[in-house]
């Protein structure tokens, strides 16, 4: 697969899962989406996000702004916090890491 073919494979992927989290969050499905489910796509994400920003540096965050509400980026802030046995101390020896 060409480098062009796995981008666009991605991109429309992505397309995919977007709508389908919409779908299933308007009509309150979340609770049968398996753990495990949840966990790929957000290891997914992680490491491409991670693989990105060791490339070409934090230009700035992609994130949008209005993106994620308060609760579900601390849900996950803390949960990924927890899963790697990080305290907020050893996350703020990081914080600066890929300016």
């Amino acid at each position: 697969m060409t480098t062009n073919n796995t981008l666009t494979e991605l991109s429309e992927t992505v397309d995919r899962l977007t709508e389908l989290t919409r779908q299933i969050a308007q009509q309150q499905l979340a609770a049968g989406v398996s753990d495990e489910q949840i966990a790929d796509a957000l290891y997914a994400a992680a490491r491409l996000f991670s693989a990105k920003t060791d490339r070409v540096g934090k230009r700035a965050w992609p994130i949008k702004e209005d993106a994620l509400n308060a609760t579900e980026t601390v849900v996950l802030v803390t949960a990924l916090l927890d899963a790697a046995d990080i305290n907020l101390f050893d996350m703020a020896i990081w914080f600066r890491r890929a300016e």
